[in-house]
């Protein structure tokens, strides 16, 4: 069989220099974040990033970002940025996690299709890298081994957290169902007597409440497996 060669990641893809009048790869990066935010993945191909720039043809953006992918790579470390990573752990390993993931929570709210397209790219951003080894640390820190597989916990529990509510929305959506009175009132329809306290509750299930019911859930699993006595362990600060 042929050996195919490994795909070239972007971050081995320094950004070419400056020409006058010339694009600059923060430039696509800002106008590819914009295209997903109003059109999704499906809005965000090579081809309409270059006509939100007024470029005629997506060849002249692969000098700055190699290929699609290497785009996306970009996008995704891009909007990480916007996630809250503290300079360094504090004494409460909980709250130190609870604030990242909620953080992160709050990103992929205002970028859906990052929850869509995180999972089908390596996580070697800075920004994703930073936000990863301040987890470790935490865990690390609080004892809890093998620190790797919880931080995939967490941060598998948010984006597919974020990718059921999407795909919530835009089902709802196809059926009309616009609001929680909406629902309410289809749910009202087909529901018996049993079911009346739930629907009453409707309101108070927002998306915001069962992210946070799953987060403390998975959190106390976490602290049920912290070794008995445990201590903080003290790490000198970086600043």
């Amino acid at each position: 069989m042929p050996s195919t060669s490994p795909e070239r990641l972007i971050w081995h893809h320094p950004e070419p220099p400056g020409r006058k009048h010339a694009l600059t790869r923060a430039e696509i990066v800002r106008t590819g974040i914009a295209l997903a935010d109003t059109e999704g993945v499906t809005g965000l191909t090579m081809r309409a990033v270059a006509g939100a720039l007024g470029v005629s043809t997506p060849m002249s953006l692969y000098r700055y970002v190699l290929n699609k992918d290497g785009l996306v790579d970009l996008m995704l470390d891009e909007v990480s940025a916007e996630v809250d990573v503290p300079a360094d752990p504090g004494d409460d390993w909980r709250g130190d996690l609870r604030g990242v993931a909620s953080s992160l929570w709050r990103m992929i709210g205002r970028h859906r299709w990052y929850a869509e397209l995180v999972d089908s790219r390596p996580p070697f951003g800075p920004t994703t890298m930073r936000r990863a080894a301040f987890m470790l640390a935490v865990l690390d820190n609080a004892g809890l081994t093998p620190a790797v597989t919880y931080v995939s916990l967490l941060d598998n529990y948010v984006t597919g957290t974020a990718m059921s509510v999407s795909r919530e929305i835009a089902m709802l959506e196809r059926f009309g169902i616009g609001t929680t009175q909406d629902l309410q009132a289809y749910a009202g329809e087909m529901a018996n007597d049993s079911l009346d306290s739930w629907l009453q509750d409707m309101p108070l299930l927002t998306a915001d409440a069962r992210f946070e019911l799953g987060l403390d859930c998975l959190l106390d699993g976490i602290a049920a497996r912290r070794p008995v006595g445990r201590r903080s362990r003290s790490r000198p600060s970086r600043g």
